[in-house]
């Protein structure tokens, strides 16, 4: 009785593939290992998601955290700018500092802060301080922190899938060598089989 749950071509295609001599066991191997990593492809992009969402949230409290906490301060410089060389994976670039004090209560904070390209000495500038009255960046935004989530997410992604191919890539280059090995034993009996009438 003809089973419905199978469709027949599906059936005979199957059946084929088993029997099918050309059809090695290291090739069966490489087409579940092939399986496995589309499998995996899409399994992990909820995972990323999650990663991604989690990211978001912490970097969206940390961005609100900046907010309450810093402030800006006026800032006078104390000398002359001066041209600073910074090394990036880009390329290298400059950046014009200049000493500075700024008033914090009953005290006076000093740090190098970054400035316009010849500031002379005595310019007021705007800057952020923390909670604690030290120099520090720009509160991080909100949408630098989707952005940020974002990244994480595919990063997660990207990791696992650059994984799983290495370990995909390693895995068919040792079945390639043993389907080698394998059609030349083949092969070199088949010769000697027909010297042989």
């Amino acid at each position: 009785m003809w089973n419905n749950s199978q469709p027949r071509g599906l059936r005979k295609r199957s059946a084929r593939q088993r029997h099918n001599p050309l059809l090695r066991r290291s090739d069966r191997i490489e087409n579940m290992l092939t399986l496995a990593v589309v499998v995996l492809a899409f399994a992990m992009l909820p995972l990323a998601i999650l990663v991604g969402a989690r990211t978001i949230d912490s970097q969206l409290t940390l961005a609100e955290k900046q907010v309450a906490d810093y402030r800006t301060v006026t800032a006078t410089t104390l000398a002359d700018s001066t041209g600073v060389s910074v090394t990036s994976d880009v390329a290298p670039s400059g950046v014009d500092t200049a000493p500075a004090k700024w008033a914090w209560g009953d005290e006076t904070r000093h740090a190098d802060i970054t400035v316009d390209p010849a500031t002379p000495s005595g310019t007021k500038q705007d800057i952020w301080v923390n909670a604690d009255g030290n120099l520090t960046t720009e509160p991080m935004s909100s949408s630098a922190a989707r952005v940020a989530g974002v990244i994480a997410g595919l990063f997660t992604w990207f990791a696992v899938m650059m994984i799983a191919l290495s370990g995909f890539l390693i895995c068919r280059a040792s079945l390639n060598r043993s389907r080698d090995a394998q059609w030349d034993r083949d092969l070199r009996q088949f010769l000697d089989s027909t010297t042989r009438h």
